[in-house]
């Protein structure tokens, strides 16, 4: 995320909570930051997400068998992300299935990016 997107998300999230004194919305500000640290470190490392616009991302690999050795590895990192797999998706669109919630800092989420970065090498998926 660039400093702009930090400084502009930051001030929205500001304003929200001076106009509404809700701290729901600091907390939706918070998950809008982390979606964009994740997001933006998964295309970095060459993961495709499909056009997920949401904190519930996808991490599409297409194939059913890795996909499922993805998310055991990454269990086994300390990441949890479970393997979506045909009946649930189409052949060819296995996933798994992650989550920036607000519980999550930024220093959570880099080191969950080190190990899809790890994992991913290891599975050859980048």
């Amino acid at each position: 995320m660039s400093e702009l997107q930090q400084g502009l998300l930051v001030a929205a999230v500001t304003i929200a909570v001076l106009l509404t004194g809700a701290p729901v919305a600091f907390a939706l500000g918070i998950v809008a930051m982390g979606f964009l640290v994740w997001s933006e470190g998964l295309h970095a490392l060459g993961f495709d997400t499909g056009a997920s616009e949401t904190p519930i991302t996808p991490v599409i690999t297409g194939d059913e068998e890795k996909t499922q050795t993805l998310g055991r590895r990454l269990f086994d990192e300390g990441v949890f992300c479970p393997a979506i797999v045909f009946p649930t998706v189409a052949r060819g669109r296995a996933r798994v299935r992650t989550i920036v919630t607000a519980d999550h800092t930024e220093d959570d989420l880099r080191e969950a990016l080190e190990a899809f970065e790890r994992v991913g090498r290891e599975l050859s998926l980048r």
